[in-house]
């Protein structure tokens, strides 16, 4: 939440934060006792030089179609100012940025010449100023802004200040258990406890006219998803502008300025946590409203203009009669929203089911400033209070009368609760040695009631923190507030246990280790993603598991494959001109289970490379491609020395992948995974060049791990190389070749490569030449030529009989 300091200053006026650098001493102390602070500093950027002008005068320039002069009065002088601002009339006070300004972009004001007229200075809009469209009121967005004529600025005075602009913010990043502080009042609460310093909430002058809230509306309420439910009931209000002070406090507060009656209700939900609707009496269908959740087929459009259809019962929804007018918690209705005609006016105040508000907000990606507050649950004792508030403000902002009463429900009183918690159990439990004068401190502190029974206290929790509940909320209460640097260090109790790594984490760091040492990046990424990626590059063809709430349309899904999210990533960098790329991930994948109950959870490991192995002068013209990406898993596996013969065999069934450059990859006959060139169309698709990839079964790489290192010594006695070169069909894969080698080779063959690859004019057209290097050794002696010629025979004998090659 975004925390204005000139805001909290109203009811704490020696708040300790006066500049830039006080709020962010205060930000790292409200970081060791409650909440981390996203940033800190100005709501709207600064610019300087801005004063509050009145413009006395204008007049049209000839010749020009949309100029004219401004004679703008600052106090004790007048400026001319040729401005093309289509709402400038004589009688506003406007900001007027004098020679020598800078705004907040850097642009310095000069005066200038205009249509042969002098210009002395600039008018300027909200946005020219550092205002984002978000929180600029809507009424000025087509030309420059006018102070409302409230009496609240003159002539001369500092625009800066007159706009609030120079009020620093605090804005809190909250943690979903502390919606307390989503609101003036409940940071106010925080900061007294963490200051130690008093604060005075504003009083509520409240008084109501003769006509009754009942003889003019009535509600059924379901309170098992709204409890407490209030309303009450304005008359003869006049809809208008909001004076200045308020527009100040909510766009430095994130939000919109739209109307006094609006504003007021957004205020109250600002300042008290509360958040509240208004609606149009005269235009709701039926004067009978009903409290319930949403029927099949209904629809409702929404105020942002947007046709929602419900067709679900886990949406709360406010009906006048049959109508739906609003998602409640999320949004109100169109049909009755408050405008300048608007002369009678409803307030809802109510505490809404934090599920199902998480739930609308989600299923219509619509997350408002209320729902985020309705799903951290909100104080149930100050719903009445609030709705009471915001009808007392807008008498005060747009007259009328306030009927008497409020109509609605409440099935559970609202309570503070008790939980007890001795001296002796805090000192246990945190090592500390407070005493009884100490504890009581932290809870006067905190605004906690309690009383004391020899070492006991027995707190009543306001309702307001709806977070402490059991005893070891207490514990943390206490600890944040008296302060963890106080508490005493200890060593922790030697308890006897085998620690460190498991085999597959020192495998899985050893992997990690590798792929970095062949200059790849690491990535982690999301589990969760949409429906067309959740299957792509599976390894089977399961069913994808689907999420029962997805956060998000683009993460319904957990993933089956790695690749899919590295390609993803891949994707995002390429967007932003990263040319040359090499990633790799290792995680978890999931597809449905015959039962469908738990989903199958395993484990791959996934690379992807494009553009060139590096950028200088070696390796400019080199690219990635098959046999980089290949010879990088070979790598990779002879490094983890598995137990099996690794194995590749050309596979053009993947549609996704090339299909001719594509390999599966077996271990001893095991499927391993695949590597090779992604489909050059769904490369397009997904807006990469040209990407090679191998995804992995991380869990068999697990399985086939050895355990224990084997040795053996060095042998004594030396190797003999036989080159061969063979004429093999265009059809024939090296692998089946190397097979039939090995089987056919003896036991002296220690290794074979492949040392050349001709495809030409010298070659027959269905033909290709491969020459391999055949290494020989014997560790008991040194082998003859008579005995590796044998062998080589032998091999080119197989080799003619089994798949008609000839020797070259």
């Amino acid at each position: 939440m975004k925390v204005s300091v000139d805001w909290i200053k109203e009811y704490m006026p020696d708040f300790p934060v006066n500049s830039a650098k006080d709020a962010e001493h205060f930000s790292d102390l409200l970081a060791l006792t409650s909440t981390e602070v996203e940033e800190n500093g100005y709501q709207i950027p600064q610019s300087s030089g801005l004063i509050v002008g009145r413009i006395d005068q204008t007049r049209s320039i000839e010749n020009s179609t949309h100029l004219k002069i401004a004679i703008v009065n600052v106090g004790k002088k007048d400026y001319q100012i040729v401005t093309g601002a289509p709402n400038v009339k004589q009688g506003q006070l406007v900001v007027l940025a004098l020679p020598g300004a800078r705004l907040f972009d850097g642009k310095k004001i000069e005066a200038t010449d205009l249509d042969g007229e002098i210009s002395q200075g600039m008018l300027v809009s909200l946005q020219e100023i550092g205002f984002d469209d978000s929180i600029a009121p809507k009424k000025h967005e087509a030309g420059i802004y006018v102070f409302p004529d409230d009496g609240e600025v003159k002539p001369g005075d500092n625009a800066v200040e007159a706009l609030g602009i120079n009020d620093l913010m605090i804005n809190t990043e909250l943690t979903a258990n502390r919606g307390d502080m989503l609101s003036i009042r409940g940071n106010l609460y925080e900061f007294s406890a963490i200051l130690n310093k008093k604060f005075s909430m504003p009083e509520l002058k409240f008084d109501e006219g003769d006509k009754k809230t009942s003889s003019q509306i009535s509600v059924k309420v379901n309170s098992d998803i709204a409890d407490p439910y209030y309303l009450r009931v304005l008359n003869d209000v006049e809809v208008k502008t909001s004076p200045l002070w308020l527009q100040k406090r909510l766009w430095n507060s994130g939000i919109r300025p739209i109307n006094n009656i609006v504003d007021a209700t957004n205020y109250v939900m600002f300042l008290l946590g509360q958040p509240l609707h208004a609606f149009d009496l005269d235009k709701l269908p039926s004067r009978d409203l009903k409290v319930d959740l949403s029927k099949e087929g209904e629809e409702i459009v929404t105020l942002d203009g947007q046709l929602r259809k419900l067709g679900s019962k886990e949406n709360i929804v406010v009906y006048s009669g049959d109508h739906p007018e609003m998602l409640a918690g999320v949004m109100g209705g169109k049909d009755s929203e408050v405008s300048y005609d608007t002369k009678n006016i409803v307030l809802e105040s109510a505490s809404f089911d934090p599920a199902l508000i998480r739930k609308t907000a989600q299923r219509f990606n619509l997350h408002s400033q209320a729902s985020q507050r309705f799903e951290r649950l909100i104080d149930p004792s100050n719903v009445g209070y609030s709705v009471d508030f915001a009808a007392a403000l807008i008498k005060q902002l747009a007259g009328g009368e306030i009927a008497a009463g409020r109509i609605g429900a409440e099935q559970k009183q609202a309570k503070d609760k008790t939980i007890s918690i001795s001296l002796s159990e805090i000192n246990n439990y945190l090592g500390t040695e407070v005493s009884i004068d100490d504890v009581a401190d932290i809870w006067k502190r905190l605004a906690f009631d309690f009383e004391i029974n020899g070492d006991e206290f027995i707190v009543n929790v306001p309702a307001r923190r709806t977070d402490i509940n059991i005893k070891a909320d207490l514990y943390e209460e206490f600890v944040r507030i008296y302060g963890y640097d106080k508490v005493p260090l200890h060593l922790p109790k030697d308890m006897g246990y085998n620690s460190g790594l498991t085999q597959e984490q020192r495998l899985d760091r050893s992997i990690r280790s590798t792929l970095m040492g062949f200059g790849l990046n690491q990535v982690v990424s999301y589990s969760l993603t949409d429906h067309n990626n959740s299957h792509n590059f599976a390894f089977d063809h399961a069913d994808s598991v689907p999420l029962i709430y997805p956060i998000s349309k683009d993460r319904e899904y957990l993933r089956q494959s790695i690749l899919g999210t590295l390609i993803d990533v891949a994707s995002y960098n390429y967007a932003r001109k990263v040319e040359n790329i090499s990633l790799f991930e290792m995680g978890h994948v999931f597809k449905a289970s015959l039962d469908n109950e738990k989903p199958i959870e395993s484990q791959q490991l996934a690379a992807l490379v494009f553009g060139q192995e590096a950028d200088n002068w070696q390796h400019k013209n080199h690219r990635y491609d098959f046999y980089y990406i290949k010879g990088l898993l070979e790598s990779l596996l002879d490094a983890l020395d598995l137990s099996g013969t690794i194995s590749f065999h050309s596979n053009s069934s993947y549609p996704l992948m090339h299909p001719g450059r594509t390999a599966d990859v077996y271990i001893n006959k095991k499927f391993l995974g695949f590597v090779g060139q992604i489909s050059p169309r769904f490369s397009s698709e997904s807006k990469l060049p040209n990407c090679y990839v191998f995804q992995i079964d991380l869990d068999l790489i697990h399985t086939l791990f050895k355990k224990k290192d084997h040795y053996q010594p060095i042998n004594k006695f030396p190797s003999v190389q036989r080159d061969i070169s063979l004429l093999v069909g265009r059809e024939i894969e090296s692998q089946d070749i190397e097979e039939i080698i090995k089987l056919s080779a003896g036991k002296y063959l220690s290794s074979i490569s492949v040392i050349d690859l001709y495809q030409g004019r010298e070659i027959q057209g269905t033909k290709k030449s491969i020459s391999y290097r055949l290494t020989f050794l014997d560790p008991e002696s040194t082998l003859t030529d008579n005995q590796v010629n044998q062998q080589v025979e032998q091999i080119l004998l197989r080799l003619k009989n089994q798949l008609g090659v000839q020797a070259r």
